[in-house]
């Protein structure tokens, strides 16, 4: 029994509900998640609102490769209007826990196995794989 949304009734065992996260982080795999959501054909994420970015993985590197997909994030998230936390701003989560992002009573998932501290503000948060990241900015 499929039920998207919030349903009608009490949720029963094989029942099937479909959650649209409410935020989506990608961190420094931000490059790869982008290169993933253009393999899927898409040009425009679905809701920018939705997305948060915050390079925060590997800021020590000053590498020319490294600084190409941080100029390369950025830019996809000036592009697609998606809000963007440069290195040294801080820690994602720590972004999406002080700017709000992570609210009690909902759910945000991230790019990252520790997406569920955010449960320390009241809101669910689990960690996706960049090929689901990718399909979330898609749909």
């Amino acid at each position: 029994r499929p039920r998207v949304g919030a349903p009608e009734g009490p949720v029963r065992p094989g029942d099937f509900v479909a959650l649209r996260p409410r935020r989506v982080l990608t961190h420094d795999n931000s490059h790869a998640v982008i290169g993933k959501f253009r393999a899927l054909g898409a040009a425009r994420v679905h809701d920018p609102a939705q997305l948060v970015f915050a390079l925060d993985h590997d800021i020590q590197n000053r590498s020319e490769a490294n600084l190409g997909r941080y100029a390369a994030i950025e830019a996809f998230a000036r592009e697609q209007g998606v809000d963007f936390y440069g290195a040294g701003r801080g820690i994602g989560h720590q972004v999406m826990v002080e700017e709000l992002y992570a609210e009690p009573g909902s759910l945000c998932v991230a790019s990252d196995s520790h997406s569920n501290m955010y449960g320390g503000v009241g809101c669910l948060g689990t960690p996706v794989v960049r090929t689901d990241a990718a399909s979330i900015w898609c749909t």
